[in-house]
């Protein structure tokens, strides 16, 4: 018996280790083979042609049929969506993102019930797939249910504390919800959790602006312009916070400055047409008059 049990629990082992090994392999090669699909959809994946050539060759590729499904949406042919997002889902019912298109071209043709239920089920079929509960968040915020967004942007930041949409959206929520401290609380974690994310700093600023706080959108926009010289949106949006906080020659200096810092980005350059109006010229000196 014990002969027995020691050859029954080798089996089991290497069973189990080939079959891990199989799986590792396979989802590695899987994987290999989607980034050569994107390398060769790079050349034209707006186009339905073009997309459709390559799910010829590879129909169950997860990479072309999102793709397909986004072309519908993007030009806004719902009806046409929700037939390629049923396809998707289709062939591939095992991904959180046939559900989520599906689910989408459900809700733009009107279905809302369908699409709730079906994200529904995705939230349990998938409850540790980031995008999924994102989409269930959203999916409250969405019908103006800010208190349910609020949980579930919660629930959302228990289980991916490293996102940023979990706290941005996520106070925007709660500020609709005519919480502000909470807003503000969320917001303070987010910037201690992800200290050297910017986007996390400009979310922060953001909010401040959208509680009528301009002096404090100042000091954090400050804050993220010195924290990441080379974002130009921060120096461009500190101008436009010092401007709305009525510190109008403050922000004239500055967008000067990030004009000569920035010399080929478009919108400082027509902050600074707006913000700081060319200078006057000194007249010309004893010198230049007698020459």
């Amino acid at each position: 018996m014990l002969v027995l049990a020691v050859a029954l629990a080798a089996a089991l082992f290497w069973g189990g280790f080939f079959y891990f090994s199989y799986r590792r392999v396979a989802e590695g090669a899987r994987s290999t083979h989607e980034e050569e699909v994107k390398f060769q959809m790079q050349a034209a994946p707006w186009s339905d042609r073009h997309v459709e050539s390559l799910l010829v060759r590879d129909p169950r590729s997860p990479t072309l049929l999102h793709q397909y499904v986004r072309n519908a949406i993007d030009r806004k042919d719902m009806p046409e969506a929700l037939r390629r997002a049923d396809m998707f889902f289709a062939r591939a019912p095992r991904l959180p993102a046939s559900w989520l298109c599906r689910s989408e071209a459900m809700r733009s043709l009107g279905r809302g019930e369908d699409a709730q239920a079906l994200l529904r089920k995705a939230v349990r079929r998938f409850p540790a797939e980031a995008d999924v509960l994102v989409a269930w968040a959203h999916e409250a915020s969405g019908r103006q249910d800010w208190a349910e967004a609020a949980r579930r942007f919660e629930r959302l930041r228990k289980r991916f504390p490293g996102r940023v949409d979990a706290y941005e959206v996520a106070a925007n929520v709660l500020i609709y919800d005519g919480r502000p401290d909470e807003a503000e609380a969320v917001i303070a974690e987010g910037v201690r959790r992800l200290p050297d994310d910017w986007t996390m700093w400009r979310a922060a600023a953001l909010i401040a602006g959208r509680l009528d706080t301009p002096e404090e959108a100042v000091r954090r926009w400050e804050a993220l312009r010195l924290r990441f010289p080379g974002q130009a949106e921060g120096a461009l949006r500190l101008a436009e916070a010092l401007a709305t906080a009525g510190r109008g020659e403050a922000a004239a200096i500055l967008i000067r400055q990030a004009r000569d810092y920035f010399p080929g980005n478009k919108q400082i350059a027509e902050a600074a047409a707006r913000l700081a109006p060319p200078e006057e010229k000194l007249p010309a000196g004893p010198e230049s008059q007698g020459a």
